[in-house]
């Protein structure tokens, strides 16, 4: 069998058994046939016949590439090729082929990375913006204040917020019960504040057969179309910029942003990385230790605290020992 019918069955696994989401399935396809268009362009047609030479070939072809931005493609953006891969290479070796052994497929090491957030005052800055801005109508400006104010108070991921629906919130403890990536199922709350948008919204919005929370409101789409338009993530992407600019908060800000946010703030107010680990739906606790470097004025504190100068004379017996 070639290359891209192995790649179809993979998917199929995926799919049936391992029951990835329609995004994770994408993206994988995506990754795939990108890795067979290549190595189809160096006369390798077969799994088997893939090995280091020709990974190693590829990720080199992958250094050289650029993004939709023009800018080089991100070490982590070429990281997950190779991840893909090396799932499927586990796969494929489940399956009794013999294959290129994934474990000698290593990763670059990732750089910490300066993560973007809010303040508080920021995002009230933000909502404030939205709910006055009257060139669009009022259920328009609660629907999009209710979207920010839950991703910022639950952490939630912009493919998670749009998949939510009127039903998930219909309890009376706050708790939503989320599915994430790869299928995981975690528990997430609403904040006070995101409660009371939501109730706000849907009040404006009034009954109707969608059962989905946040919906489109465009004109040519009504909430009692048995098909309406949905939601898309560049739909969000675009509603933020345009109210950050407005807002005069010049940062770099998208979903994620919100989610960063969320994040901050519980290690602000004390929570420890283990908690955050649980609330974002993190398998790894690599994955959120991006986030240490943003608590660094605890360390100072604590620095300030030791070997300040008020502490340094509290006790007489160690202002004649030298450092």
């Amino acid at each position: 069998m070639t290359f891209r019918q192995d790649i179809e069955d993979f998917l199929t696994y995926c799919l049936l058994v391992k029951q990835y989401s329609f995004n994770t399935i994408r993206n994988y396809r995506n990754t795939l046939e990108r890795m067979a268009n290549f190595f189809e362009s160096i006369k390798i047609f077969k799994t088997k016949d893939i090995d280091l030479i020709a990974i190693n070939r590829y990720r080199q072809y992958l250094s050289q590439q650029t993004s939709i931005r023009k800018n080089n493609l991100a070490l982590k953006s070429q990281s997950y090729q190779i991840v893909v891969f090396r799932s499927f290479l586990k796969y494929m070796l489940k399956q009794g082929h013999l294959v290129l052994n994934p474990d000698n497929l290593e990763l670059p090491r990732a750089r910490m990375r300066r993560i973007e957030f809010l303040s508080e005052q920021e995002i009230k800055k933000l909502v404030h913006t939205i709910i006055t801005d009257k060139t669009i109508p009022t259920l328009q400006r609660k629907r999009n204040q209710a979207i920010i104010l839950t991703i910022f108070g639950s952490g939630l991921r912009l493919s998670e917020v749009l998949s939510l629906k009127k039903s998930d919130i219909s309890n009376q403890d706050n708790r939503l019960i989320i599915q994430g990536k790869g299928g995981k199922v975690r528990t997430a709350f609403l904040s006070p504040h995101s409660r009371e948008a939501i109730r706000e919204y849907l009040l404006e919005r009034k009954a109707d057969n969608n059962p989905y929370l946040f919906i489109s409101h465009s004109k040519n789409n009504s909430s009692q179309s048995p098909s309406p338009k949905p939601l898309t993530p560049r739909m969000i992407q675009l509603m933020l910029q345009k109210y950050a600019q407005m807002s005069g908060i010049f940062k770099k800000i998208t979903p994620h942003t919100l989610r960063h946010s969320f994040a901050t703030k519980i290690l602000f107010e004390g929570g420890d990385l283990r908690s955050v680990q649980t609330l974002l739906g993190h398998s790894s606790i690599s994955t959120t230790q991006i986030y240490t470097h943003v608590t660094d004025w605890q360390i100072q504190d604590l620095h300030s605290k030791v070997f300040g100068k008020s502490s340094r004379t509290k006790k007489a017996k160690y202002s004649s020992k030298k450092l």
